[in-house]
């Protein structure tokens, strides 16, 4: 039977649209060729922190705090819809000055206050009373407070559950190699000797989506970005923490997050020396007792980046093929306001407004992203 909506792509955005869609009353097909959330959004360490070194206010910026505020409501949606609970944490973000290393702390927290969002300066002596583990060496700090962070696995095996509660229909290990074409529009998707009929085909498949949409004639560019991780144990803190070095991230279970590196090495994933080495240093040096700290995981994973760094959203130029992919380092932030107004595009079959920003239209002048 056709679907009304085929997506290609079973990460954090291509399962959440396709949740939405499905709660609208969508017949929806969704396709992963590997399993659902096992590239980039279970490689994330789930900060949901649009304020940080966000040098100024721009139309990503605001889409990125629009898709904050959604946030509580969405988790307690999936808990609902799946009985899982992704472990949405409220303690805000801190963002640390140490001498030594250079940051815009003072330029992007001055034009964050001047608009209204909630930013406080915190000098060297009150830093030491929220986070005693955090260096001596620390100038200052610049705390956000509406930040929050989720447990983005646990975030993907709810939204596993839910479309599939929802009457989405998942296939898992099965890559799209061609789109279907009739009278110069699309009408399904090809899959190994398989073609798969839909009325609209959105194309969410990570940093895979590039080379999936050269195939449909669509010049939409996606760079790999290898992000690696590490876990140790300690509860050290109990803020996320940056630097212009480094993120810190407490989780419930004990783990502490440390990450990430961004290398653009084609799609070859895996830790290296270098990379982990880097992190550790960074970590160490803003919180000492990560020297002393269990390794317990290491991983990595290839976030999709575009030349300007935003996300690729909307309409393709071809009929009823349409993008939601590129969200580089903010996929799981940005999960709940793409599929809301992805769903608003599809259902009114044009991009809406808001989305404008975002289209591929933007790239005719730019230049490619690492060669």
């Amino acid at each position: 039977m056709k679907s009304d909506v085929l997506i290609v792509g079973g990460g954090v955005i291509g399962c959440a649209l396709a949740l939405k869609l499905a709660e609208a009353g969508c017949k929806v097909l969704l396709m992963e060729r590997g399993r659902l959330g096992c590239e980039a959004s279970s490689a994330a360490a789930g900060m949901l922190s649009p304020q940080t070194e966000s040098l100024q206010p721009d139309e990503f910026f605001n889409l990125c705090i629009k898709s904050r505020a959604l946030y509580k409501n969405f988790v307690a949606h999936l808990k609902e819809a799946s009985d899982i609970d992704a472990q949405l944490r409220e303690e805000g973000t801190l963002f640390v000055s140490l001498p030594h290393l250079q940051d815009h702390a003072d330029e992007w927290a001055q034009w964050q206050l001047e608009a209204g969002l909630r930013v406080e300066r915190i000098p060297a002596e009150e830093l030491e009373r929220l986070e005693p583990a955090v260096t001596k060496q620390a100038t200052r700090a610049i705390f956000m407070a509406d930040d929050l962070q989720v447990e983005n696995r646990l975030l993907m095996l709810a939204l596993a559950v839910a479309i599939r509660r929802a009457g989405v229909t998942v296939i898992e290990g099965e890559a799209v190699t061609e789109v279907l074409l009739d009278h110069q529009q699309v009408a399904g998707v090809v899959c190994g000797s398989a073609k798969i009929y839909a009325g609209a085909v959105v194309i969410a498949a990570g940093s895979w989506s590039g080379a999936l949409l050269e195939k449909f004639g669509v010049e939409a560019i996606t760079i790999p970005a290898r992000g690696q991780m590490i876990a140790v144990q300690s509860a050290a803190i109990r803020h996320v923490l940056h630097s212009s070095q480094v993120y810190l991230v407490p989780r419930n279970d004990g783990r502490l997050l440390i990450g990430a590196t961004v290398e653009y090495s084609g799609f070859e994933k895996g830790n290296t020396a270098k990379g982990i080495r880097a992190l550790l240093d960074a970590a160490i040096e803003l919180v000492p007792e990560v020297a002393d700290a269990e390794i317990v995981e290491t991983w990595s994973g290839l976030r999709p980046d575009t030349p300007d760094h935003w996300p690729i959203i909307g309409e393709s130029g071809i009929a009823n093929l349409w993008l939601a992919t590129g969200h580089f380092r903010n996929g799981i932030l940005l999960a709940p306001i793409t599929a809301e107004l992805m769903m608003q595009s599809l259902l009114l079959n044009r991009t809406v407004d808001q989305l404008q920003p975002f289209g591929l239209h933007r790239f005719a002048t730019l230049p490619a992203l690492h060669s």
